[in-house]
């Protein structure tokens, strides 16, 4: 394997590990870097309709704080941002319904039987980006009671670990940093937390409540990763050992037991030299969209581990595609979810059929899914309109621009550290992701091996939720009403025609025949 000398910048920590990075498109490796420039606090003070004042845990949104027993609180502090998303959203009811297992994503973080995914034991450090992949690829999160056995004892693969589980999908993720505390307080309000690191030392800890490690500090960073539940615009700036400049602080939720007078949560200034802070630690993130998994829906994806990096094009525009397989029954797209680290991009979504193997060039054949601009920096789920899919293979393509600006999308590149170790391999194959540029059609691997003799690559993190329609959903729109009453009279009249799935759906008594009784058993079906 051939490692591209171009390098970009991660942090890796003890007890969690952070990406960063500031190349454009790059193979990846990693070093330590303890001197970074760290970022001016932003302004404390709060605007539009934002309290001075909010917490997630006093509206019981929060669930208690568990103890973590490996390097493990990446795994406990995403989690606790999922069980806040669900309270704050009313999915869940109470506490006790949404107790997620640690040791399963901790478990399924571990290297695969093929020496691939993160490479790292139960007992190793994580990395922030696991959470996200791990989300989004809808492997988890899994509920205690769901769980099974997972002894920890068990020397077992990551791929050994149970991906069938899983009880909500995520759909979109935000990342937020203290560059904007304005977002970031209004994710918390919106979706109950965000997920934070920083650098862990128990010297600038006050009265085992209140955390201000100074911006002068230089000394090794122990890295922690924790829930970030609310905040004080007027917390006093004396309750720190270390006086910061002004007032203010976050809630914080960690993962060390009940061991506080605050049951385990903590008080950190706003001005601490790494919370939240955008180029050191990363992602900071919270859960913008979720929905309950169901037999009825199907993730179809190239990659499990989400974007470890960035495909970056400098023109201001790109166009990247995964070519999917689909399974015949889940033949409704309902949505698509792509990562990019831009925030305010327009973007276009097409279905591109086949051509010789691959994806077409020909756009006048691209069929448009739909459009937006992304609301954020993250995992960005869009809506599409119930499309059938006719082809068992087809292509999503991701058009992003943002004039005057870089663009990028998320792709799943591999990760070394300091030492020339793998941290991270992916196990991308020729036939998954493309570039379209120009008129022409490129291999995303092609594109590593010709542009920076690359002979690892990555794929794009580009996803694809399709549905099966319930018998009855005539039309296909997901829902079954008098429009597919009337449909079933008009077919019967031959005022309309329908697909060979769309009979399929139309049979509702399943006699093989359409005709008025299948329509009175929707009307009835409809009625109760």
């Amino acid at each position: 394997m051939k490692l591209n000398p171009i390098v970009k910048i991660i942090t890796v920590l003890s007890a969690a590990a952070l990406l960063t990075g500031t190349v454009g498109v790059s193979a990846s490796a990693v070093v330590i870097d303890e001197e970074e420039t760290v970022a001016a606090p932003a302004e404390t003070v709060s605007s539009g309709d934002l309290p001075s004042y909010y917490s997630s845990l006093d509206e019981g949104y929060v669930t208690r704080a568990k103890s973590q027993n490996y390097n493990d609180c990446w795994a406990y502090a995403c989690l606790s941002v999922l069980e806040s998303k669900l309270l704050k959203t009313g999915i869940a009811t109470d506490a006790s319904s949404v107790d997620f297992s640690e040791l399963h994503m901790n478990l399924w973080a571990i290297t695969r039987s093929d020496g691939t995914g993160w490479i790292r034991g139960k007992e190793d450090a994580g990395y922030c980006t696991i959470a996200p992949g791990y989300l989004s690829s809808w492997q988890g999160a899994v509920l205690e009671s769901d769980a099974g056995d997972l002894s920890p004892d068990n020397k077992i693969s990551g791929d050994q670990v149970s991906t069938d589980r899983a009880k909500y999908g995520v759909t979109g993720i935000r990342y937020v940093s203290r560059d904007n505390m304005d977002e970031v307080k209004r994710a918390i309000m919106d979706n109950g937390s965000v997920t934070a690191g920083y650098a862990k030392n128990n010297t600038y800890l006050n009265n085992g409540i209140s955390y201000y490690m100074p911006p002068s500090y230089s000394g090794t960073n122990y890295g922690h990763v924790v829930a970030v539940v609310g905040w004080d615009d007027n917390y006093d700036k004396s309750n720190f050992r270390n006086t910061p400049n002004n007032n203010g602080a976050w809630l914080m939720k960690s993962s060390w037991g009940e061991n506080n007078s605050l049951k385990g949560f903590y008080w950190v200034s706003y001005e601490d030299k790494f919370f939240l802070e955008p180029s050191k630690y990363k992602p900071s993130y919270a859960i913008e969209s979720i929905e309950e998994i169901t037999d009825s829906k199907k993730l179809i994806q190239n990659e499990i581990f989400g974007a470890t990096y960035k495909y970056t094009d400098y023109s201001g525009e790109l166009t990247a595609l995964n070519r999917l397989n689909f399974d015949d029954d889940f033949y409704l797209l309902d949505k698509v979810i792509f990562e990019t680290k831009v925030a305010g991009a327009d973007y276009e979504l097409y279905l591109v059929p086949e051509a010789n193997g691959k994806p077409s060039a020909d756009v006048s054949g691209w069929k448009l899914l739909g459009s937006g601009t992304t609301g954020y920096s993250g995992y960005t789920c869009a809506d599409i309109e119930n499309v059938e899919l006719t082809d068992s293979t087809a292509s999503i393509a991701v058009k992003l621009n943002k004039n005057g600006s870089d663009i990028n999308i998320g792709v799943d590149e591999w990760v070394i550290n300091s030492n020339n170790e793998y941290v991270f391999l992916p196990s991308p194959k020729y036939g998954m992701s493309y570039i379209y540029k120009d008129g022409a059609m490129t291999d995303l691997l092609q594109w590593y091996k010709t542009s920076l003799n690359d002979d690892i690559g990555g794929t794009f993190v580009i996803k694809a939720l399709t549905v099966k329609p319930d018998s009855g959903d005539v039309n296909l729109d997901s829902k079954i009403n008098i429009n597919d009453v009337t449909l079933i009279q008009e077919y019967n009249v031959e005022l309309e025609a329908l697909s060979d799935r769309q009979q399929k759906l139309a049979d509702y008594n399943g006699d093989g025949i359409i005709d008025i009784t299948d329509a009175t058993a929707i009307q009835l079906y409809i009625a109760s």
